[in-house]
């Protein structure tokens, strides 16, 4: 019974769902907060202290606004799979070890980095569907470019991703993560750098936002979008961004490793892991003020002429190096 309890505890509140929810509205209100200052506005301020209660205001606000579903809209995609997207990015989150073990416990299993992947795609094809389901040219146009982007960068982010797994010689994320006694962004920069850059892309940050490109589609696959249905496809891409910002702090600089004082490893796992989280906030969201949107030809040549290339030359560099190299330091 008392397992039981504790397994409900993980899942629902620490470091689960509930923890996971406020960690993603933590990360946006951080987010606003850069674009503000960069772009010399105000940012959030009134609700709560400094306005970090923006973002609960926003989420509860879009539930109370009247949905509306479009007569040609393909109604039950339409409904389902912004709610689809937001649990699997949720569920992905659940096998990272955010306080030293992943949230659900032995859930860690041997090549569960190539499923948190394969789980990226998923997600990505669930938010195509919100936009092919509206039926409007718009939002068509912006899930057009939600394959085009998304699964194009799929590619060399799968590849910048086995860089870590060839450094810890497991594909398993938490024999990756024990096996950084050094920051493999240490051992690996170039790796961390090219996976930053794609990660930007996959999480659809300017200057890669073309799919709800709001100067040329209005808002893309969100078009068509109102009320709770609105409320949790934003929210879906705030929980990705703190995804792929985890994903980079488990594969890059460690996950929860760190100091640990008074003997609370869980406490400070956990404090060392958000830590490292909104630093890589902080890093995507400068790029995202400082860079203007690409176009989507760009985009596209982007991938398949540098980043491609790139990412196989960074694996087998990195190859190279845990092969030869890094058994003789």
């Amino acid at each position: 019974m008392i397992d039981y309890l504790w397994l409900v505890f993980r899942v629902l509140v620490f470091p689960g769902f509930t923890f996971l929810l406020f960690l993603t509205m933590f990360c946006d209100w951080i987010e606003r907060k850069i674009e503000a200052r960069m772009q010399n506005r105000m940012g959030p301020s009134f609700t709560g202290p400094s306005g970090i209660l923006q973002p609960l205001a926003d989420f509860i606000k879009l539930l109370t606004k009247e949905e509306i579903t479009p007569n040609d809209s393909r109604k039950y995609i339409f409904r389902f799979a912004p709610l689809f997207a937001f649990s699997v990015l949720v569920f992905a989150l659940c096998f990272l070890p955010i306080d030293g073990t992943s949230v659900i416990p032995d859930a860690s299993f041997g090549g569960d980095l190539i499923f948190v992947m394969a789980l990226i795609s998923v997600a990505n094809f669930l938010l195509f569907l919100s936009g092919w389901s509206s039926s409007n040219p718009y939002s068509s146009i912006g899930a057009a470019r939600v394959l085009t982007q998304f699964l194009g960068y799929d590619i060399p982010l799968f590849l910048l991703a086995l860089a870590p797994a060839f450094l810890a010689g497991s594909l398993t994320i938490a024999t990756i993560v024990d096996s950084q006694w050094i920051p493999f962004v240490v051992l690996a920069p170039w790796a961390f750098v090219l996976f930053i850059i794609t990660m930007q892309a996959e999480l659809e940050k300017d200057p890669f936002d073309i799919p709800h490109a709001e100067s040329e589609v209005v808002a893309g696959h969100e078009t068509e979008y109102s009320g709770g249905k609105l409320a949790f496809l934003k929210f879906a891409r705030d929980v990705q961004i703190v995804f792929g910002s985890s994903l980079i702090t488990v594969l890059f600089l460690g996950g929860a490793n760190g100091p640990v004082f008074f003997g609370l490893q869980a406490l400070w796992g956990t404090l060392w892991f958000v830590l490292k989280v909104v630093v890589i906030i902080i890093i995507s969201e400068y790029m995202t003020v400082l860079f203007a949107r690409l176009r989507i030809d760009q985009i596209v040549k982007a991938n398949w002429k540098f980043m491609l290339p790139l990412s196989v030359l960074s694996l087998l560099l990195t190859i190279g190096l845990a092969v030869w190299v890094y058994p003789m330091v």
